[in-house]
């Protein structure tokens, strides 16, 4: 004879579908509603601007040698007073694996990640930006020197002669110990 078992299964499934039903629909309807982005995500690079809207890129170089994926190209050329000018600064946004190496290498804070979460194209071509086409690069801020110290006096040559001399007699005195020894 077959034992009869409780379908204990069935109340378990009915007991979960009834939590489920009263809590928080966490489903959004993308794109009419957009999840909030922590503060600390990070997408892909974009240039910094200053206040007056201008870029700070000096054109150094140090996020594209920087990146660990290549996909940073920035064209420079100089002028014969050494003035740098930026041809063109691309960024391959398909291929970035936004580590932000990048970013924290730039001296001068002139590229952030970007918060931007849209990043699919339809074309291959969009994938690649060019951040900076065709403009003069900013000259870094230079250093303050520190103010020069008192300069010392020169040694006359007395001094340096008694100097000399007071080798020459150590030398002789080496000599004449030398001397008195043999």
């Amino acid at each position: 004879m077959a034992r009869w078992k409780f379908p204990v299964g069935i109340f378990k499934a009915m007991r979960i579908a009834w939590i489920n039903l009263w809590r928080k629909n966490i489903v959004i309807q993308y794109p009419h509603e957009r999840y909030e982005l922590p503060e600390r995500a990070r997408w892909s690079v974009e240039m910094t601007l200053d206040e007056n809207g201008h870029h700070t890129c000096t054109g150094c170089k140090i996020c594209e040698n920087t990146c660990a994926d290549y996909i940073i190209n920035i064209d420079v050329s100089v002028d014969e007073e050494r003035n740098k000018h930026i041809n063109h600064w691309l960024y391959q946004r398909g291929a970035c694996m936004m580590c932000g190496l990048c970013v924290e290498a730039c001296p001068f804070g002139a590229i952030h990640m970007g918060k931007n979460i849209e990043l699919a194209y339809f074309d291959k071509e969009d994938l690649t930006d060019d951040l900076l086409t065709d403009t003069d690069a900013v000259k870094p801020p230079r250093k303050e020197r520190p103010a020069p110290t008192a300069k010392s006096e020169p040694v006359s040559q007395e001094a340096a002669h008694d100097g000399a001399g007071k080798t020459g007699k150590s030398t002789k005195e080496e000599g004449g110990a030398d001397g008195d020894n043999s």
